[in-house]
């Protein structure tokens, strides 16, 4: 799936140059994302660290459980150490704000993007309110790497 920013972002400062860039985190890059929450259990301090070669600027995120509705909540803190949301939030209403599709069908765009230093990480916590154990989801950050003119890393 590619992503596309629905709100207009400033322009790279002179010199530099933005680069469309995402980064996935799931059970086979995240080891704790691939143990179940079990039943009234929390899963806390899940770093999602970004590369150390750029600053990326976040402009959207998505939490994708599959097609089931989850009754899991979330709790995600930038690199700079804010809360997305306070206190923990149903999953379900946190991706989509009614609750009625399951998370993950659309990823969430971010009103101001929030810069991450390069190296920096991102902080995840979970709650599993329910009476059975819950798998974790997989978290996409959408958003540019910025960097100096004509440095673009080769693939």
């Amino acid at each position: 799936m590619t992503y596309r920013p629905q709100y207009a972002y400033p322009f790279a400062p002179l010199g530099k140059e933005d680069e469309t860039f995402h980064y996935s985190f799931d059970s086979t890059t995240t080891p704790l994302l691939g143990q179940a929450i079990a039943a009234g259990g929390q899963s806390n301090d899940i770093q999602l660290p970004t590369e150390q070669d750029a600053p990326f600027f976040c402009r959207g995120i998505k939490i994708q459980l599959g097609t089931a509705a989850s009754n899991l909540y979330v709790q995600l803190r930038t690199p700079h150490g804010d809360y997305i949301n306070v206190p923990y939030v149903p999953l379900s209403n946190w991706a989509t704000g009614t609750g009625l599709a399951p998370a993950g069908q659309l990823d969430v765009p971010l009103p101001d993007e929030i810069e991450c230093p390069p190296g920096s990480a991102w902080t995840l916590f979970l709650y599993n309110p329910t009476l059975g154990s819950v798998n974790p989801p997989a978290i996409t950050l959408y958003g540019v790497k910025q960097r100096k003119c004509g440095s673009r890393r080769m693939a």
